[in-house]
């Protein structure tokens, strides 16, 4: 069974994760202003007024050290809120998050993947159709996103974008497919991120999605510039090339795309293409 391993993981968390409830915090946009839902008795934005029943629905998830702060989680709301609107959530798990311990909070996966899983249920219940659902994490984030989405049922999803899904501590990262009916995966290094390439869009960014020649310090290195890249392409387009004769053929390079075929939230011809997908980047913004 696909899902059998998120299974035990949510049964582990359900017995063991209580107080994680707590800490964790989902903040809903009203025009790019948060507003914590935690402060209140539901937790439900329906409830609360904040969202209504059918509103489409976009979950935003931040990785290691970050939180709704972040720069580019803060610009992706801004994006999302001109371009999408509807209802727009950031899961705030960075009382756990902001640790130099990064193995350490990979152990409690299973506790914070339960607390999303748990509201993601809720919203469900108040009628935020998971089949109007988007949903983008990074990093860390992405398992987050791509788990507990997997946990709603098999591409009950609508659509999910994740940039570079954490490698070390996740080399079980199950078949990606399962988690929405489209997942388009972006990868900008190979020390942080995944080798794995099991979504229905794989991006290689840059040179063959290992590096990228615009990485700098951190938070910018070649990981840290994937949520970028994504935000830069709201404006910019990251088109679809042939692969480089550098980067290793794979039986999953995508055998025909569109013309002009991009990387990002804007591409609206997911459904057309399915494998491995590279984009040349630049040193500077907007990195196309």
């Amino acid at each position: 069974m696909k899902n059998l391993w998120l299974l035990i993981s949510y049964f582990f968390a359900s017995t063991f994760g209580q107080n994680f409830t707590e800490e964790i915090h989902f903040l809903v946009y009203q025009d790019n202003h948060p507003v914590n839902t935690s402060n209140y008795e539901t937790r439900n934005p329906v409830d609360l007024g904040l969202c209504d029943p059918g509103d489409e629905v976009a979950i935003i998830v931040h990785g290691w050290t970050e939180s709704c702060g972040t720069e580019w989680l803060v610009n992706l709301v801004s994006n999302l809120t001109f371009i999408r609107g509807g209802c727009i959530v950031c899961m705030d798990y960075s009382r756990f998050s902001k640790t130099p311990d990064y193995f350490g909070l990979v152990a409690q996966f299973p506790k914070i993947l339960d607390v999303l899983y748990t509201q993601l249920e809720d919203y469900r219940r108040s009628g935020l159709d998971p089949n109007d659902m988007y949903m983008f994490g990074f990093s860390y984030g992405a398992h987050l996103c791509l788990q507990s989405a997997a946990l709603l049922g098999e591409q009950v999803v609508k659509e999910i974008d994740v940039c570079d899904p954490a490698g070390p501590g996740f080399s079980n990262m199950p078949d990606a497919t399962v988690s929405a009916k489209n997942v388009q995966c972006i990868h900008t290094s190979a020390d942080k991120g995944t080798h794995k390439r099991n979504c229905h869009q794989n991006w290689n960014m840059g040179h063959c999605g290992m590096s990228q020649v615009g990485a700098g310090p951190y938070p910018k290195g070649s990981h840290g510039l994937c949520p970028y890249f994504y935000n830069s392409a709201f404006r910019n387009s990251f088109l679809a090339n042939s692969r480089p004769t550098y980067c290793t053929k794979t039986e999953r390079d995508a055998v025909e795309f569109p013309e002009n075929f991009q990387m990002g939230y804007m591409e609206m011809r997911k459904h057309k293409v399915f494998g491995t997908l590279y984009s040349p980047t630049t040193k500077q913004y907007p990195y196309n």
